[in-house]
């Protein structure tokens, strides 16, 4: 059977370092939050520079990519099935920064996004239709960004960075969303 989009990628296992994986969450996220920024001033037709707005966005996505990061190791470590529940809980609950203020219209494409690259397991007209839904703030904010500068390099790239903040984002997510394996489970 041809699955729809590829199945997890694991990151971590009992013979990785947690601070490593920490720190690639902690440093990535950091990296992510500044491509974001950068990808937010590309395709704003009125580009203001406000320090508030800019450390919003950079701290947003640094503390979400962490979590995801904690959870990952959580999920391979944690013996207790509960505290992998509530750390789960935590990493989904770390995704709110990434839909606060503009960022709103992008909650279907990690939502839907996630649970179609995630669960792997649901059936494929499911995950088809969660990609359906993450795909359509994609063609709209395209369009949008397309409205405004026509199509020229400027809109390609808008784009392209688009896809790939939000892919990075999509893919991180795979933590929380992945089904919960059974206690001993090494994801390697």
């Amino acid at each position: 059977m041809t699955d729809v989009v590829a199945p997890a990628t694991p990151v971590t296992s009992r013979r990785t370092p947690a601070i490593a994986v920490l720190a690639r969450g902690l440093f990535g996220g950091f990296a992510l939050g500044v491509a974001a920024r950068a990808w937010m001033r590309l395709i704003s037709d009125d580009p203001e520079f406000t320090w508030g707005g800019t450390l919003f966005i950079v701290l947003g996505v640094t503390f979400f990519a962490t979590m995801q990061s904690v959870v990952a190791v959580v999920r391979i470590r944690a013996r207790r099935r509960w505290v992998r529940g509530v750390v789960r809980g935590l990493g989904i609950a770390a995704m709110l920064p990434l839909f606060m203020a503009a960022g709103g219209i992008m909650f279907p494409t990690v939502i839907g996004g996630g649970l179609a690259h995630a669960r792997t397991g649901w059936n494929r007209w499911v995950r088809a239709l969660l990609l359906v839904i993450a795909l359509a703030p994609v063609v709209l904010v395209t369009t949008m960004i397309q409205g405004d500068f026509g199509w020229t390099l400027h809109t390609l790239a808008g784009v392209l960075s688009m896809i790939g903040v939000y892919s990075v984002i999509v893919w991180a997510t795979q933590f929380s969303f992945a089904p919960r394996p059974a206690v001993g489970d090494d994801l390697s």
